[in-house]
């Protein structure tokens, strides 16, 4: 399976919230808490600190960022991916979300940085409902041998679908992604807790957010709404009404 794959099948093209694309980051937003940030700690301690400073004060890209903390990381790949996966818990209300999205007929895309692997078995083991997917793989060079199945050093390898942008950096922004996939008339709702985010939130027609988004969009002065999953529920039976 690809970085990019289209892991779940489309929902119905009818339905009153046929014309709804929701947009929605993984770590932070669709889980509880930054699961990268935990596993980061636990493997190279305080390390990967001094990059996400570099983020928030604009001088590096969030792709950048991330790549040069998993750069840190010597652990084998099993446990890397495993603890992630084990960090993970959804957040409250989003399968709920994604049910009634669906139902109405929306689509929803989730575009991280996060690795395929560690997103596909979390949504597995909550049996949550299906998103499109458009992702990470973690690459290795190590003694376990060179590519997708390789030991450090890793590389992260971004989706293809990923564009280039000023503010992201080349082949990582993830504004590409709602682009191919907006079509005119379309309403878009974003869905985000980072700097990563805020291209496609320039775009969109309502951006529920939090964390370091929330405060990216409050300086741009666009409007926002907190990140809460049953709240956007609530908005979904509005716009379907």
């Amino acid at each position: 399976m690809t970085a990019d794959a289209r892991q779940h099948p489309a929902p119905p093209a009818a339905g009153p919230l046929r014309r709804l694309l929701a947009f929605l980051d993984y770590d932070g937003t669709a889980t509880t808490r930054e699961c990268n940030e935990i596993v980061l700690q636990a493997l190279v301690g305080d390390a990967w600190r001094p990059f996400e400073d570099e983020v928030r004060a604009g001088r590096l890209s969030h792709a950048e960022c991330f790549s040069r903390q998993i750069g840190l990381v010597e652990a084998p790949r099993a446990q890397l991916l495993g603890d992630m996966v084990a960090a993970a818990e959804p957040a409250p209300g989003l399968a709920e979300f994604l049910a009634a999205l669906r139902a109405g007929g929306a689509r929803a895309v989730l575009v991280s940085a996060g690795f395929r692997e560690v997103i596909e078995a979390v949504w597995r083991r909550h049996a949550l409902p299906a998103v499109e997917l458009a992702a990470s793989e973690l690459n290795g060079s190590g003694q376990d041998g060179a590519g997708p199945r390789g030991g450090p050093p890793y590389q992260v390898v971004y989706s293809p679908r990923l564009g280039d942008c000023p503010r992201c950096g080349p082949a990582s922004c993830k504004a590409a992604v709602l682009r191919e996939l907006r079509h005119p008339g379309d309403v878009v709702w974003v869905f985000g807790d980072g700097a990563s985010d805020l291209c496609p939130a320039r775009e969109a027609d309502l951006i529920f957010a939090r964390g370091h988004l929330a405060e990216l969009c409050a300086t741009e002065g666009l409007p926002w709404r907190p990140l809460d999953f049953a709240a956007a529920r609530t908005a979904l039976r509005e716009a379907a009404a």
